[in-house]
Order: structure tokens, then C-alpha cells, then sequence
């Protein structure tokens, strides 16, 4: 049973699809790596809850699962909470605590030392430990306690839970080792699996395994066979001349940060919003990132791609038309998104056409959200409001969809796309 709490308030998505939990609209919500962090709009209130993985031999909570050390070395006046009201097993302290660096002993005396208080709970799920750290004002705010712990009691656990990205390579690891054993296979912590000599990314691969971990075989199983099937393709595939593929090769948005960490050898440009351009080849079920030493055996330069795959994608939706779906009323704020997935909706935004068409509706001057590859939104600017609206969905789509793009919104007008960050009062 999970605690009632107001229909207007906003769901947020754990790390791994492991949990969900329902807190005040407006709140901002982040994650990082294990690590769903919820801040208040006026930044007074603050939630961190932190997902770690259990050995198996790990049968009940203790108090040392609470990481007091860690967490508040100097602390005082700690006293255990009642548990919450929930199905999984919990325990929770509280106490004050000096934040910071430990003060050594022989200073205390003459320092001014800043107690804040603070609640720690930790709460079991199987194998699953999430660690919930509040921190209070220097006054006791009985109205903001109410609401954490109102927003505690609203967490609800995913069944079956997902196995942690490193539990799911070494599963695929597994699977790929035992399906082709003629080929050296490896994995490693960046989740990039090597097979021979073809290696591939299984981030998406495992943000959509999070969302159905009961499909585990039925997820992995196709990229594990394209990823053999690229064994066989001559040295003229992997390398084809331009005119070979010139028809083909079509933009694709990605994270920047992904493409300069991890993809930095592919054909890319940085565009707005921490996005960057890649191009791809268009195949019959797939497409492949092309390489920067080829387009420099092709002798272009990534300005000359751009233009050919922009041209490309044009095409490809005067073939394929987008059926967008338009929402909201006369006179008033109005809403568009495709109304089917589609690989390339979302760079459908890299093109003058296309924001031209959306203008005659939308207004000169527009907001739209690229939360995945397969999607976007595009509002008019008559409504913070729906704006406000957008961006909260944009976030909590961006945390749950496969090939996440951006959780930043664009403004687009006559003068090209930028980032949106308001509007001046």
C-alpha cells in the first residue's frame, strides 16, 4: 500500500527503472548514475536517494547499512525513527550534523560550528537498498517534514527488478560467449561489448531492458545477432565509395558528452542544448555512424556531409510525411508531436523546412523538446505555464525512454535554434 498523496503531484523515475515516487509538481529531479536527487522550486527542501546493490548474503538491514560514517562524521543527539508505513522492509536515525570536512578535536572548542539537522532511512527491496537522505532547516518546519515524508511513503518498487548495468553486461557477456565461441568476446565498464572485431554500445540496450528485465533474452538477443552479422561484411561495406551510399546517410542528434567520450572517431558537429549531429547510413533494419576517416577518404569535410544528409532527410520525409498531432484551443496555447515513432523524428528539427511548417501554426518563435530519437514536442510560447508543463514531461521522458537525447528545451525563430532558458518578466 503506498501512501495518498495529491493527483497534481509529479512522478519521478529512479535510477534503472528500480522505483518510482510522486512529489510536488515544480520540484526538480535529477539523475545521476545511482542517484535520484529531488530539490523544492525555491530550493529549501532536498531529497537524495541512493541506490546500491546488496550481496546476496544480505538478509535484513542493519544499523551499519545506514553509512553514518560516511555519510555525517560528526554528528550528535541520534535517535532512531519509527519505520515508515511502506511493504518493504526500513530502519531510519536522525540527528544534527556539522557538514563538511571533520573539524579535528583540538579546534572545537574555538570554532563556530554549523549543526544541521538531518534523516536518514534506508529501505530494502530484495537485493535492492535505497538510501534516503533528508536535510532539515536550522528551525524545525513541521509543514516541509509532513511532505517528505509523505513523498517517502509514496515510493513504489519495480517488479521484477532490473539487474544493475554491471550484472547486465556480464549476463550479455555471458550469452555472447556461449552463442560464439569462435570469437573473442569482452565487455567493459562503459558497457561497450567487443565481439571480434565489432563492438557496440549496450546503453540503450539496457535502458530498454530496465523497463521489461522479464524480456531480458528477447532485448538482447537481436543486437547480439546484428552485432555477429557485422563479421561478415566485406572490407567494400565496412568502406563503401560515397556514391555508393550518398543516398543514405541521414543526420541523427546524440548526446555531445556520449559522442566526445565514447564516439569520437564518428563524423559529428556540436549543435545546442548539449546535442551533437552524428550521420548515419541508412540500412534496410539498422543504420551505422559514419567515421571520420572515411569522410575524409570520400574528400569532404562535415559541413558537405551535413548538407547531403539534410537533403537526405527532406526526402526521406516527402517519401514517409509525419502525421503530427496538434492539441489545445482556439486562440490559445497550442501543442505538436508525431504521432508515430520514428528514428529520425527528432533530427527532423535540423531542418528550415520543417521549422517553417511548424511556424504556420506555432507562431515566428517556438519551444520544442527532444526527449529521445524517436521524438519531440513543439509548443507555442502563449503559456508558461504548458511550457512548464513540457519541460517536467520532457525530463520524465528523457529518464525512461531508449536512445535519450536531451532534457534542455530549444527555441526555434527565424534566426535558427538555440537553447530555451525563459522568458525576462
Amino acid at each position: 500500500m503506498t501512501a495518498h498523496v495529491p493527483e497534481h503531484w509529479t512522478r519521478s523515475i529512479g535510477p534503472s527503472n528500480w522505483f518510482t515516487l510522486r512529489h510536488p509538481s515544480g520540484w526538480n529531479s535529477q539523475t545521476d548514475g545511482n542517484i535520484l536527487h529531488l530539490t523544492s522550486s525555491d530550493d529549501r527542501l532536498s531529497l537524495t536517494l541512493y541506490s546500491t546493490w546488496l550481496a546476496p548474503a544480505v538478509e535484513r538491514l542493519q544499523d551499519h547499512s545506514l553509512l553514518l560514517e560516511e555519510i555525517f562524521p560528526v554528528r550528535r543527539n541520534v535517535v532512531s525513527l519509527e519505520p515508515l508505513a511502506i511493504p518493504q522492509e526500513n530502519l531510519g536515525v536522525q540527528g544534527e550534523a556539522v557538514l563538511g570536512p571533520e573539524t579535528p578535536w583540538w579546534q572545537r572548542a574555538a570554532t563556530s560550528q554549523e549543526w544541521r539537522r538531518w534523516r536518514v532511512r534506508a529501505i530494502k527491496c530484495h537485493s535492492l537498498c535505497v538510501m534516503v537522505i533528508y536535510l532539515q532547516d536550522e528551525e524545525f518546519d513541521p509543514e516541509a517534514d509532513t511532505i517528505m515524508r509523505l513523498v517517502m511513503r509514496s515510493i513504489e518498487f519495480s517488479e521484477p527488478l532490473a539487474d544493475p548495468p554491471s550484472m547486465f553486461a556480464d549476463r550479455v557477456l555471458s550469452v555472447a560467449r556461449h552463442q560464439y565461441p569462435e570469437f573473442l568476446c569482452t565487455v567493459d565498464d562503459q558497457l561497450q561489448l567487443r565481439l571480434g572485431d565489432s563492438t557496440i554500445n549496450l546503453f540503450n540496450v539496457y535502458r530498454r531492458y530496465t523497463n521489461s528485465p522479464e524480456q531480458f533474452h528477447e532485448i538482447v538477443q537481436p543486437t547480439l545477432e546484428t552485432l555477429h552479422d557485422v563479421q561478415n561484411w566485406s572490407d567494400s561495406r565496412l568502406n563503401p565509395g560515397l556514391d555508393e551510399i550518398r543516398n543514405r546517410i541521414m543526420p541523427m542528434l546524440y548526446p555531445a558528452s556520449t559522442w566526445k567520450k565514447q564516439f569520437f572517431d564518428f563524423a559529428a558537429q556540436t549543435w545546442v542544448a548539449g546535442l551533437a549531429i552524428l550521420y548515419v547510413v541508412d540500412e534496410t533494419d539498422a543504420y551505422w555512424y559514419v567515421r571520420q576517416d572515411l569522410i575524409e577518404s570520400w574528400g569532404l569535410s562535415v559541413d558537405d556531409l551535413h548538407a547531403i544528409a539534410l537533403t537526405n532527410l527532406n526526402e526521406y520525409f516527402a517519401k514517409n510525411p509525419m502525421e503530427l498531432l496538434q492539441t489545445g484551443e482556439p486562440g490559445g496555447p497550442q501543442l505538436l508531436l508525431p504521432q508515430r515513432p520514428d528514428a529520425y523524428n527528432s533530427a527532423r528539427l535540423l531542418s528550415t523546412t520543417f521549422h517553417a511548417s511548424l511556424q504556420e501554426i506555432l507562431g515566428r518563435e517556438f519551444v520544442a523538446g527532444v526527449p529521445n530519437r524517436d521524438f519531440f514536442v513543439a509548443v507555442s510560447l502563449d503559456s508558461d505555464d504548458v511550457i512548464q508543463q513540457v519541460r517536467a514531461k520532457v525530463v520524465d521522458d528523457h529518464n525512461r525512454m531508449d536512445h535519450p537525447l536531451s532534457k534542455r528545451l530549444l527555441l526555434i525563430s527565424s534566426d535558427g535554434v538555440s537553447e530555451f532558458v525563459g522568458r525576462n518578466k
